[in-house]
């Protein structure tokens, strides 16, 4: 079985294929680079505070917080897999297949870049199976994006709700821009929009991507029934996630009132996802401190809330781990008249 589903990646068709050696260099490197940012990026914010009130914040109780936190997190990645199955459209795989990758998916998340790192293997394993690659993979993109749609619908709630638990949010955040700055910032963004797309058109491959992105989600928005089942499924996935933070909250007595998390997790979640370190490690510490910054919560206590996030994607990697040693990635297993 281990022979027959090899590495995930490896049937996507990429260049290591063609130049194993030459393309392995630079993604080991980028892997170490990304491994060495997240551990100095952690060393520094746990050399900034009290290394025995962080110790003395963990117990029998957070412990348990972690364990209810994992079974959400399970739960919400079985939604998720719903949520795929409906933009996938007919002749989608199995439900339980879609799960089997999402599970799969969080495991490789502990050691890809950003939290989202195991979309990348769940695409390529669901396309091996699939005889529409392209469709598969700007499903995930949908997918995805449905995703930070609801995040942002859930930030609009909580500022509407609760505005001043918001704004004492945005006081830990003290940046301040010039007009030169921000005018440089556009532009960058506007060249790099420029580049993107002048590489789109040159690149016959992601032209195909781009195409196969559009009839995904033109597909589900002619069902105005599956559009919004999707989109619904999307703040219940969502919903869990903010439960699961709430749940890690009260297992370390962070006096954190839950309409605040509904601003909070969206933004800690966006930043985890940028391309910096090994499953936003270190980034999402960082912004959870920034945010609770003005707030007069211990840093300590702050630093022990978000790592215990982190024990609990370890308590699902490992399922996920388990389940790809177990029963692998391919179609076949889920169902074998396929």
């Amino acid at each position: 079985r281990m022979t027959r589903n090899r590495s995930p990646v490896a049937g996507a068709g990429a260049a290591g294929e063609r130049d194993p050696a030459g393309s392995s260099r630079p993604s080991l490197l980028r892997f170490w680079l990304r491994l060495g940012a997240g551990v100095l990026l952690l060393g520094f914010i746990l050399s900034r505070v009290d290394l025995s009130a962080l110790a003395r914040s963990w117990g029998p109780r957070s412990a348990l917080g972690v364990a209810g936190a994992a079974l959400l997190l399970l739960a919400g990645q079985s939604v998720a897999a719903l949520r795929w199955k409906l933009i996938l459209g007919a002749g989608s795989p199995p439900w339980t297949y879609l799960v089997r990758l999402y599970v799969i998916g969080g495991f490789f998340s502990l050691f890809l870049p950003t939290v989202v790192g195991g979309d990348l293997v769940r695409a390529a394993a669901a396309a091996r199976g699939s005889g529409r690659a392209g469709g598969v993979v700007a499903s995930v993109l949908l997918d995805r994006s449905l995703g930070v749609l609801a995040m942002a619908g859930y930030a609009v709630l909580g500022i509407l709700l609760a505005p001043d638990p918001a704004s004492r949010l945005g006081s830990g955040l003290r940046f301040r821009f010039s007009t030169g700055a921000v005018l440089a910032g556009l532009g960058l963004l506007l060249v790099a929009g420029l580049a993107a797309a002048l590489f789109v058109r040159r690149s016959a491959r992601l032209r195909q991507a781009a195409r196969d992105a559009l009839a995904v989600a033109g597909g589900l928005a002619r069902s105005p029934r599956l559009l919004v089942q999707a989109v619904a499924l999307g703040f219940v996935v969502q919903g869990l996630y903010i439960v699961l933070w709430l749940v890690l909250a009260r297992s370390t007595a962070l006096p954190l009132p839950g309409l605040t998390l509904l601003v909070a997790v969206p933004i800690v979640t966006l930043a985890a996802m940028l391309p910096v370190t090994l499953g936003g490690l270190g980034v999402r510490e960082g912004a959870w401190l920034l945010l609770l910054g003005g707030s007069g919560i211990p840093p300590e206590q702050t630093l022990a809330f978000s790592l215990l996030f982190f024990a609990t994607n370890l308590v699902t990697g490992l399922v996920g781990g388990l389940v790809f040693v177990l029963a692998g990635t391919g179609l076949r297993d889920a169902d074998p008249g396929r």
